[in-house]
This record gives structure tokens, C-alpha cells and sequence, in this order.
């Protein structure tokens, strides 16, 4: 029994730490743009990127382009159709649009005047002019334009005449999977309880408790006030703690007496 503990705790531990996430976090354009904001989270096997701006417009956006709308850049556009356009820019010009659309767009949402639009592609997708994403830390250049007036047909940026403005942005990508000690479990071995400590700006999370067969013998929604777990019906062993959160998953072990 011990081997099937100690062999199913090692694989869900691989699980976890092979599907880490990163992500630039929500960044907000600097002024002209300051109404649009972006988030781009990877892993190994997905790209999600979250679009958040006024619901009345056509926005662009460029990945690595060098700090200009000019090209040559891999390049998608909100223009309100199903799902956002995946184009290549090649200078001061309406970027024409790829014969292979990447980027599924999962859903768009419009609360007041303003609009998220969500959307996902493959990391690597093997066509020429689309960047290829790194599940790792390092950097990105975004560069952005809009309509500077309520429109969704895709124009040229550059100048007044065009009715566009534009403005970049040097993103670091982060880790967002906590670090084994960004949160705590206390008492740990735990009798009848054990308390939940969550890191430093997160609010709230769910944590999954699981036994050494990988069953969910635990499922609870817990915050920075309500924190604590009845543990009084486990029976003594080992068990693997996941907390899920917005900002990225953490595993650690949980000892019962």
C-alpha cells in the first residue's frame, strides 16, 4: 500500500507541476489607451488571452513586434465577428488577415459599456507568421491600436487622419503556480481541523483534498477569513492538498493522525 501512495503522490505531483501557468498578469495600456487592457496566460499546451475594452470598437493587437505598429508582427483584431481575426502586419496598412485562423474566441461578454473577450490557441501552431508563445519567464512586446472613434471596420493606423492610436509594452512573464511555501497548512499533522493560510493578495480559492487512491475526498471554497477544514472524518494517512485560485494552483501534502 505504501508503494501505491508513494507512486500515485509522485504522479499527480509531476501532473501539476508539468501544466504550470504564465502569464503577464492584467496589463493596462498606457494613455491613449489606458481603456484597453490584456492578459496572456501559457502553458505547455495552451495560449488564453483576455481582452477587456470599450464594447463599441475595433482593437489590434501585436505580439513581439519590435515597440511599433508597423510590422513585420503577428497581429489579431477584435472587428465583432465570431471569433477575433488572426492577421499579419506588414507596415501601414489594414494587416491582412491569415489563410489559417489560430485563435478560437470561447466567449465575449459586454457588462455596461465595456467588453472581455476570451480566446485560446495552440502555443506553437506551426504557421509561419504566428509567434510562437514560451511556457517560461521572460518578456514580450506588445504593441496595440484602436479606432479612435466607434467603429469595428479595420483601418491603417497611423496619424489623426486615420483615426487610430497606438502604444506598446514590455511584459515580463511570471510563474503564476505558487511556490511550494506561498501557502500554508496548520496544524499539519492535523487532528480534527487544519487551516488554510493563502498568499499574499489572494482573497479567496478552493481547495481539493485527495486521498492516496486520487479520490476527492474534500472539496471546499475557502477565503482569507474563512479558512478553516474539518478534517475529523479523513481517516489517518497521507493526503495530497491542491488550492486552485485565479492566480495559479499549489499541491502540498496533509498528514491526518
Amino acid at each position: 500500500m505504501k508503494n501505491v501512495t508513494l507512486s500515485f503522490l509522485s504522479l499527480f505531483f509531476f501532473s501539476t507541476i508539468s501544466a504550470q501557468t504564465f502569464s503577464t498578469g492584467t496589463i493596462t495600456f498606457p494613455v491613449p489607451l489606458s481603456e484597453y487592457s490584456v492578459k496572456i496566460d501559457v502553458t505547455p499546451s495552451l495560449v488564453t488571452l483576455t481582452q477587456i475594452m470599450p464594447d463599441d470598437r475595433w482593437y489590434s493587437l501585436a505580439f513581439d513586434n519590435g515597440g511599433a505598429m508597423t510590422g513585420p508582427a503577428d497581429i489579431i483584431a477584435f472587428i465583432n465577428t465570431t471569433t477575433i481575426s488572426d492577421r499579419t502586419l506588414g507596415g501601414f496598412q489594414v494587416p491582412e488577415a491569415d489563410l489559417v485562423q489560430s485563435w478560437t474566441t470561447i466567449s465575449n461578454t459586454v457588462a455596461g459599456t465595456t467588453r472581455t473577450v476570451v480566446s485560446t490557441r495552440l502555443p506553437n501552431t506551426g504557421e509561419p507568421n504566428d509567434y510562437i508563445f514560451s511556457a517560461s519567464a521572460g518578456s514580450i512586446n506588445l504593441a496595440c491600436s484602436r479606432s479612435s472613434s466607434a467603429s469595428f471596420t479595420l483601418a491603417p493606423h497611423g496619424g489623426l487622419a486615420n483615426a487610430v492610436s497606438t502604444a506598446n509594452y514590455a511584459v515580463t512573464l511570471a510563474n503564476t503556480d505558487f511556490a511550494v511555501n506561498d501557502f500554508k497548512i496548520f496544524p499539519n499533522p492535523a487532528k480534527g481541523f487544519t487551516n488554510i493560510e493563502l498568499p499574499t493578495n489572494v482573497d479567496s480559492g478552493i481547495v481539493k483534498i485527495y486521498d492516496a487512491l486520487g479520490r476527492v475526498v474534500k472539496n471546499q471554497s475557502i477565503s482569507t477569513t474563512e479558512n478553516e477544514i474539518n478534517t475529523s472524518e479523513l481517516t489517518a494517512g497521507t493526503y495530497m492538498v491542491v488550492l486552485r485560485s485565479d492566480y495559479g494552483n499549489a499541491t502540498k501534502t496533509l498528514i491526518i493522525e
